[in-house]
Parts: C-alpha cells; sequence; structure tokens
C-alpha cells in the first residue's frame, strides 16, 4: 500500500569514514560482543563441569558405601 512518500535511508553517522575506519568500528563492536558471549560460555562450562563432577562423587561414594555395606 504505497503512500507516496519516498523512502528515506537513515542518516549515515560518519559521513567522512573511510572504509578502513568503520572497519575499525565495526571490529571493536565485535570484540565488545565477543567477550561477555566467551565468558558466557566459560561459566556454562565451569557449570557443567561442577555439576559432572558432584555426580560422579554421589555416584561413587554410594558404591563405596554399598560395598563396604556388603562385607
Amino acid at each position: 500500500m504505497p503512500t507516496g512518500r519516498p523512502i528515506r535511508l537513515p542518516v549515515d553517522p560518519w559521513p567522512r569514514a573511510s572504509l578502513g575506519e568503520r572497519a575499525a568500528v565495526g571490529s571493536v563492536l565485535m570484540l565488545l560482543l565477543a567477550v561477555p558471549c566467551a565468558a558466557a560460555a566459560l561459566a556454562a562450562m565451569l557449570g557443567l563441569l561442577l555439576v559432572h563432577h558432584a555426580c560422579r562423587s554421589y555416584d561413587a561414594g554410594a558404591a563405596i558405601r554399598a560395598m563396604i555395606d556388603r562385607r
């Protein structure tokens, strides 16, 4: 449903920035996003490792107690 008005693109925030400057800003922004993502992944892996360790420890402890009780 056309309204008769032309579509206007957003205003360029850096009209005189070179391609290298734009790429530098983009890479810095990507690194700023990558750091929290890597921290979240590391925290998730650490949590998984702790849960796995707790499960194995409980299973090993239960197995040792069962072996002691059988004797």
